[in-house]
C-alpha cells in the first residue's frame, strides 16, 4: 500500500506531466502541422485506451506499470479517462480553431488546471469548496499571465475567469473537457464582439480619468506636504513587507512559512517583471520612474502579504492591511502608476498566494 508521501509524489508527477503534455502538444502541432499532429494524437489515444482496457481486465504491460502508480483510488478499478479527455480536447481544438487560438486554450488548460492540481497536493482546508476556489484562482491567474503574453490579454482574462469557476465547481464532467471548451467559447465570444479592444479602451479612459482626479486632488490638498514622506515610503515599503512577514513567522517558529513567503515573493516579483517588460506600458506623466508600469510590483507585494496573512491573527492582519492601503495610496498619489496597474498587481499577488495562508 502506498504511503501518504508516495501518493503526494505521484500526484505531483501526474500534474507535472499534465502541464508538460499540453506544452509539448502545442509544439508538435506547430512544428509538424495539423495533419501530422492529429495522427500522433489519435495514435497515442488508441495506445493508451488499449492499455487501459487491458489493465482493467487484469493484464499488464510496461506502459500500464509505468503510469499505474499515478492513478487515483477511483481510477484503479476503472479506466482512467482524464488523459483521454485531454488528448481528445487537444485534437478537436486544433482541428476546428486557428492554431494561435487553439494553442493558447491548450496552454490555459495545461497551466491552469495543472498548477491548481499541484497546489491541491498541499491538502484541503476546512471547506473543500473554498480550498478548490483558492487553488483554481491561483492556477488560472498564472495561466492568464502567461497566456496574455501570446494572445489578446483581455480575452484571455475572460477565458481564465470562466475556467476558474468551472474548475472550482467540481462538476461531474472531467475538467479536461470543461475547461478547454469553456475557455474556447469565451475566446470566440470575445473575438466576435470585439471585447479585447473595447475593454482596453474603456480601462485606458478610466485610468486617465482616475489619474487626473487623484493628481488634481493631491496637488491641491493640504496632504501634498506629505509628498517627500511618500517618496521615502515608496522605497522602504517593499522591504517593510518582507521584514514584517519574516518577523511574524520567525516569532511563531514557522520555518516552512518563511520559506514559502520568501519563495513566492521572489517568484511573483520575477513574473511581474516579465509581464511589465512584455506589455511595455508607459508610466503616467507625473512619474519620475523610467521603467514600465503594468502591473504594479508594489501592489503585487501588498497582495502577496494580504493573501498570506489574511486569516492570521487580528493584530498581524491589521498591520498588513494598513501597509497595503498605504501602498495603494502612495503609488497613486505620487502618480507612479495607473489605477489598473495597482488593481492588477494586487490581485496577482493575492490570488497566487491565497492557498498558502495556512503557512502563516
Amino acid at each position: 500500500m502506498k504511503s501518504t508521501v508516495d501518493i503526494r509524489l505521484y500526484r505531483l508527477l501526474r500534474d507535472l506531466i499534465h502541464m508538460a503534455l499540453s506544452i509539448v502538444s502545442i509544439y508538435v502541432y506547430g512544428k509538424l502541422g495539423i495533419v501530422a499532429g492529429s495522427l500522433i494524437t489519435v495514435s497515442l489515444l488508441l495506445i493508451y485506451s488499449l492499455n487501459e482496457h487491458m489493465r482493467v481486465r487484469g493484464f499488464s504491460t510496461r506502459l500500464t506499470r509505468l503510469y499505474k502508480p499515478m492513478l487515483t483510488e477511483g481510477e484503479i478499478v476503472k479506466m482512467a479517462k482524464s488523459p483521454m479527455f485531454l488528448g481528445l480536447s487537444v485534437l478537436i481544438l486544433m482541428n476546428i480553431l486557428p492554431f494561435e487560438e487553439a494553442s493558447v486554450i491548450v496552454l490555459i488548460t495545461g497551466l491552469g488546471d495543472g498548477f491548481s492540481g499541484l497546489l491541491r497536493i498541499l491538502g484541503e482546508e476546512g471547506s473543500k469548496s473554498l480550498w478548490r476556489l483558492k487553488t483554481s484562482l491561483a492556477g488560472f491567474t498564472v495561466a492568464a499571465l502567461v497566456g496574455g503574453l501570446f494572445y489578446e490579454p483581455y480575452s484571455i482574462l475572460v477565458a481564465c475567469a470562466s475556467s476558474t469557476m468551472v474548475e472550482a465547481l467540481m462538476l461531474k464532467i472531467d475538467d479536461n473537457l470543461t475547461v478547454p471548451f469553456t475557455a474556447g467559447l469565451m475566446i470566440q465570444m470575445s473575438k466576435y464582439v470585439g471585447f479585447n479592444s473595447t475593454l482596453k479602451s474603456l480601462i485606458e479612459e478610466l485610468d486617465t480619468s482616475i489619474y487626473s482626479a487623484i493628481r488634481g486632488w493631491w496637488l491641491n490638498s493640504p496632504m501634498n506636504v506629505l509628498t517627500p514622506l511618500f517618496m521615502i515610503l515608496d522605497i522602504i515599503l517593499p522591504l517593510s513587507y518582507l521584514m514584517l512577514a519574516l518577523f511574524i513567522l520567525f516569532r511563531r517558529k514557522k520555518p516552512t512559512g518563511v520559506a514559502m513567503f520568501t519563495t513566492f515573493t521572489l517568484v511573483v516579483s520575477i513574473l511581474v517583471h516579465i509581464v511589465k517588460v512584455f506589455y511595455g506600458r508607459y508610466r503616467p506623466p507625473a512619474s519620475i520612474k523610467k521603467d514600465y508600469s503594468f502591473p504594479s510590483n508594489h501592489a503585487a507585494l501588498a497582495g502577496i502579504s494580504t493573501g498570506f496573512f489574511y486569516d492570521s491573527s487580528k493584530r498581524s492582519s491589521i498591520f498588513i492591511y494598513v501597509l497595503s492601503a498605504l501602498t495603494v495610496l502612495e503609488v497613486l498619489a505620487l502618480g507612479n502608476h495607473w489605477f489598473s496597474d495597482v488593481v492588477a498587481g494586487f490581485l496577482i499577488g493575492l490570488f497566487i498566494t491565497l492557498p498558502f495562508s495556512r503557512f502563516s
